[in-house]
């Protein structure tokens, strides 16, 4: 078979969760398959996949609307014999056989926290990627009980394919002697501002609950008796300017630290030298920094809801994310309870070993053979 696939992400330079999943699980397809042939479409060449006869870097120029316009085109010429977007943004002229990526619906349960035009454009798509794919996959369970109860997906035409560890999160570390790969960073030297820290790596935007996260922070910060950090490190999201309005409205400056969006390479270091991670979300399809945490070696607090919960499973402080007490009781707790620490960390590095892209990809592969 064809199989073609929208391998635009794979182009974007500084990837969230989206970005990362789609490139590690094309890279595990590329790597496991040796049967199907593989079409890559996108509007530029990509670099670091090895292309041959069964797999090939289709590339259609484009820019503006680059899905709906050029790669409709493309489609309306030749046909895969399976269409699969890594995203919930499909193109015309689609196969019989389409397939989308569903990541969340939280544009859907959480308005407030985007546009309306995001939220327009995201019903839109949704909505055609519902009717026009053959099959849909979640990427939790949680993400597939919303495509049912709102919806109204039948739970037979959604496939749960669970994300996994990015790969090179720890390369640095599992090859000391490779001279190609990134060296452990000097934090002192590239993060001069921190001392003792909690992490936060994500968008900065108003549906991972930052606000209630920061607020949160500060209650924890008046109880203990040593000043403790706050890193936030990600891209700009929407909300952004609350976020900033807020921690200057609680002279908060000198403890939480906001960054942009940080290399991937600097990622395990400044993980590892935190006092654990902080992702309280309100809603999350996945959660591709809870894995982040685990392979760290750090405790993670996050909400006690959705896929949240369901990636933790016991191996994560729970909190409730509209609880500021609840909050910073759970920042407290995993400051001074080293029995509760070492429990978390452990079950995490245990937890984490049930996650794989290879795992995600023979699924993926399975997909393709019952379509």
């Amino acid at each position: 078979m064809i199989i073609g696939i929208d391998a635009s992400k794979l182009l974007v330079a500084a990837q969230t969760g989206v970005e990362v999943s789609a490139t590690e699980l094309i890279r595990a397809l590329l790597k496991l398959d040796t049967e199907n042939t593989y079409w890559l479409y996108s509007p530029l060449p990509i670099a670091g996949i090895e292309f041959n006869e069964r797999v090939k870097n289709i590339v259609v120029p484009g820019k503006r609307f680059w899905t709906i316009r050029a790669l409709s085109r493309e489609l309306k010429q030749r046909k895969p014999d399976i269409f699969w977007s890594p995203s919930n943004f499909l193109p015309n002229n689609l196969p019989a056989k389409a397939v989308a990526t569903i990541h969340d619906l939280a544009f859907y349960l959480y308005p407030q926290s985007y546009s309306l035009k995001n939220r327009l454009l995201s019903l839109y798509t949704l909505k055609r990627a519902i009717k026009a794919s053959a099959k849909l996959i979640a990427v939790s369970q949680q993400t597939k009980k919303d495509l049912k109860r709102y919806f109204n997906v039948p739970g037979e035409n959604i496939e749960v394919i669970y994300h996994a560890l990015r790969t090179d999160f720890n390369q640095a570390k599992a090859n000391p002697n490779d001279s190609a790969k990134a060296p452990e960073i000097d934090l002192t030297t590239a993060y001069p501002a921190l001392t003792k820290y909690f992490i936060y790596i994500g968008r900065l935007e108003l549906r991972k609950n930052l606000l209630n996260v920061i607020r949160a922070f500060v209650e924890f910060q008046r109880q203990v008796g040593e000043p403790i950090q706050l890193l936030l490190g990600g891209g700009r999201g929407y909300g952004y300017g609350q976020i900033i309005k807020l921690i200057k409205q609680l002279k908060a400056e000198h403890l939480v630290i906001v960054t942009d969006y940080l290399p991937s390479e600097h990622l395990p270091t400044l993980y590892e030298k935190s006092l654990g991670l902080i992702f309280a979300s309100q809603y999350e399809g996945f959660g591709l920094n809870i894995l982040e945490g685990f392979a760290a070696g750090v405790p993670v607090l996050t909400s006690d809801l959705g896929a949240m919960a369901e990636v933790a499973n016991g191996a994560a402080l729970l909190v409730d994310p509209d609880d500021i007490d609840a909050l910073s009781g759970g920042m407290l707790k995993l400051l001074q309870d080293q029995n509760l620490r070492q429990a978390l960390i452990e079950k995490g590095k245990h937890r984490l070993l049930e996650f794989s892209w290879d795992r995600s990809a023979e699924k993926l592969m399975a997909l393709w053979k019952n379509l």
